[in-house]
């Protein structure tokens, strides 16, 4: 507390004489008061490129803007270069898929920015980690899933070793047939893996067209029973090969062919037409440069090639504008000849029994 003197008022007092008197001293009194509160210092303005709050959002915003930008610009400049469109009808198109024998080795920096920036390995891992048993990858090329798989090899991420609940840690892909019509892409493929996994099991390595003739599983060759010699794969994994392949509808019945009825699954990553007409615009008028530099047709309408090849959708997923496609596909599992007689017969039964009883 502060105390501050408080002079009391007085009148000037005069004497007999005429002369002004000395007033007397009054005592003083005393006044606390409060002191005021001590005002707080100015704030200083904070930079927002330095606030960690909006550092993280602006950053993103930078990178989403520059992604775009790339896309877009990619796309003027395969306008100027490609003025008429290319045909939509997959049987129209050319086969391009030579093409990748020149471009093998150059093919993974070619590719890199564009698939990075769309999110693609991490679409890749998600769709390869559900193969399992015996695999088949179709337009395996330079082996950019090599690293997804979840192998079981003895050494290789505690495959072999004992668990703490019991049991022995397993992988999930007990083999890899690798098939591609490019013989250059193997090599890269071959080499790649070969690097990552040095004394492991190596794949079956196949150069030739998947849509005409498909190995069975490896560790069925050599049987003797006509029926382990049918065997067929668990899994058959594609990313980004319906856009390459001269027919992909024979080629996706073929896969349908050698893969387990009903349990086995077809996984699928593609690229093709969009859900917005100018994404398709840009698309065909484009594709026969696309085509051209990568063997790829980028304009194929993915939705009416898996409808056309009889298989069954068990699931699908789309991103980028319609563009891009997860696509999970089974081959139904087919009725003997006594058993669909019998499953017609039935149904003839039951439309005869229901037109009995309409006459009541």
């Amino acid at each position: 507390m502060r105390y501050r003197t408080k002079l009391p008022k007085h009148q000037p007092q005069i004497s007999k004489s005429g002369q002004r008197a000395t007033p007397a001293t009054a005592p003083m009194k005393e006044i606390r008061t409060k002191d005021a509160a001590p005002k707080p210092p100015p704030k200083t303005p904070v930079n927002p490129l330095l606030d960690s709050n909006r550092r993280i959002p602006l950053l993103g915003a930078g990178i989403m803007v520059f992604c775009i930008a790339g896309y877009i610009g990619y796309f003027a400049t395969a306008l100027s270069k490609t003025p008429s469109a290319a045909p939509s009808v997959p049987s129209a198109q050319a086969d391009v898929s030579v093409r990748y024998d020149k471009i093998a080795r150059k093919f993974d920096t070619s590719v890199d920015f564009t698939e990075i920036s769309m999110g693609m390995p991490k679409k890749r891992r998600e769709l390869v980690s559900d193969a399992h048993g015996d695999v088949l990858e179709v337009s395996v090329g330079t082996g950019r899933n090599l690293e997804f798989f979840d192998w079981d090899f003895e050494g290789h991420n505690g495959v072999g070793e004992p668990m703490k609940g019991g049991g022995v840690k397993r992988g999930s892909v007990r083999s890899l047939t690798a098939i591609d019509i490019s013989k250059e892409m193997v090599e890269v493929a071959k080499e790649k893996f070969d690097r990552r996994y040095p004394g492991m099991p190596k794949p079956r390595w196949v150069v030739g067209d998947a849509s005409r003739e498909i190995p069975p599983p490896p560790q069925h060759l050599s049987a003797s029973s006509p029926n382990m010699a049918a065997q067929k794969y668990n899994t058959i994994v594609q990313t980004m090969g319906l856009c390459s392949v001269s027919d992909p509808v024979a080629l996706l019945q073929n896969l349908g062919n050698h893969v387990k009825e009903d349990e086995g699954r077809i996984l699928l990553l593609e690229h093709g037409r969009g859900s917005w007409s100018w994404v398709n615009y840009l698309l065909d008028k484009t594709a026969i440069g696309h085509a051209l530099e990568h063997g790829c047709w980028w304009n194929r309408d993915i939705q009416a090639i898996i409808k056309e090849s009889g298989l069954e959708v068990v699931k699908t997923e789309t991103w980028h504008a319609g563009t891009t496609w997860r696509i999970e596909l089974k081959k139904p599992k087919q009725l003997g000849t006594e058993k669909l007689v019998q499953k017609e017969a039935d149904a003839r039964h039951a439309k005869d029994e229901k037109k009995g009883w309409g006459l009541w």
